[in-house]
């Protein structure tokens, strides 16, 4: 692991890795032509290279097979309290003869199944209308989640995008799940009063190893400004986050919501000067870790986003913010009533129980309860399941 601290940008400082994985070779072959490499470069390549990236390689991510778990594979009482916002924001769009959900990075397509499976129990007159399209560019992980989907709905309303450029206007309820903290960062580190940019590099001596050079792009400062940063604080910058954000946006027709579920804060607590060493994490197996260069594409890498870019992104985009709540506010303000796995007393003990652990689970504020849950909508539309008692 690369050391932290002064000391983890000395070019002497290296990993001491081996090139373990097809991918390393491909980036180290890179570096050695083009040179260092951004952070940025990096992490989009370990996630997303065509063949060898962490997503796009065709093995399981999400869920107990994978390597980390996110809400909806928890327990499906995560996917009611958001097919419960679907049943609202129907009823508020004078229930339309047909009813668009977009869900983008659908994982192992726990959410849609839940969320689908509730609005059949308590509203079949919604399950009959909606039109459910999931965004996925690997076309292994598209073909497991509309398998999942067709237990759940008529297979001739379920469609299949490989990206955002694809997905049409119009749609009242556009839903992503953690999905901008996978979002390639850049990363910055502060010396003596100066910004400066974390490159990538690779010595034959010991492996990849980080150094330090000028902004690959001036618009990394914009996020910056009027911080108190601590010497060698670092910190993580999402360019990219803007346009996804803005493509999110332009998907929600004239009257709906974009709901996004993702590890965040807002810009004073994300880049405060105590947090010296930023938000950057990999999981591989269930085992959290610091260390971005081992088993390059073969681990996920993750940080947490700038919840104030989110929101100004999709208001400039047309869309009005409500309130960030925690996941834990969230579904608290959800309310018991509206997932019945928990408000069901007769229910078997053993399920019974099995919901309530859910809930704490999904609730608990130092893990998945921590979670920014943010709500942008177009058009007229009253108060939400989640933003007010229910």
């Amino acid at each position: 692991m690369i050391q932290r601290g002064p000391s983890s940008f000395d070019p002497l400082a290296v990993a001491g890795q081996t090139l373990d994985t097809p991918l390393s070779r491909i980036l180290a072959d890179r570096i050695r032509g083009e040179g260092p490499i951004t952070f940025a470069d990096w992490m989009d390549a370990c996630l997303y290279h065509p063949q060898h990236g962490y997503y796009r390689r065709g093995k399981p991510t999400v869920g107990r097979d994978g390597d980390f778990l996110t809400s909806p594979e928890v327990h499906p009482i995560f996917g009611a309290a958001v097919g419960h916002v679907a049943l609202e924001l129907w009823q508020q769009c004078a229930q339309p003869e047909r009813f668009e959900i977009a869900e983008v990075g659908p994982g192992t397509g726990a959410l849609a199944e839940s969320l689908l499976r509730h609005i059949q129990t308590s509203a079949p007159g919604l399950a009959d209308v909606t039109r459910y399209t999931l965004v996925e560019p690997d076309s292994a992980a598209a073909e497991g989640q509309a398998e999942r989907l067709r237990a759940v709905l008529d297979p001739a309303r379920i469609e299949a995008v490989r990206g955002l450029g694809e997905l049409a206007a119009g749609y009242h309820f556009v839903v992503a799940n953690e999905l901008l903290d996978a979002l390639a960062v850049h990363r910055l580190t502060f010396r003596r009063g100066v910004w400066l940019e974390i490159y990538v590099d690779y010595s034959s001596r010991g492996g990849f190893l980080e150094v330090t050079r000028e902004l690959s792009d001036v618009r990394l400062l914009q996020r910056l400004n009027g911080l108190a940063p601590a010497e060698n604080q670092i910190v993580e910058v999402a360019l990219e986050r803007d346009s996804v954000v803005g493509r999110l946006a332009q998907a929600v027709g004239e009257r709906g919501l974009l709901l996004l579920f993702d590890y965040g804060y807002s810009r004073s607590r994300l880049y405060v000067s105590w947090r010296r060493e930023g938000t950057l994490m990999t999981f591989r197996k269930h085992v959290p870790g610091h260390d971005p260069y081992a088993h390059p594409g073969e681990q996920d890498i993750t940080a947490h986003i700038d919840v104030d870019q989110v929101r100004d992104a999709a208001q400039a985009s047309g869309l009005t913010p409500l309130p960030t709540l925690s996941q834990s506010q969230w579904l608290q303000q959800m309310g018991a009533s509206v997932m019945p796995a928990v408000a069901d007393a007769e229910m078997e003990t053993g399920r019974y129980l099995a919901a309530r652990r859910a809930i704490e689970t999904l609730t608990d504020p130092g893990g998945l309860g921590r979670i920014a849950v943010m709500g942008f909508s177009r058009g007229p539309l009253g108060a939400l399941p989640g933003w007010s008692a229910s």
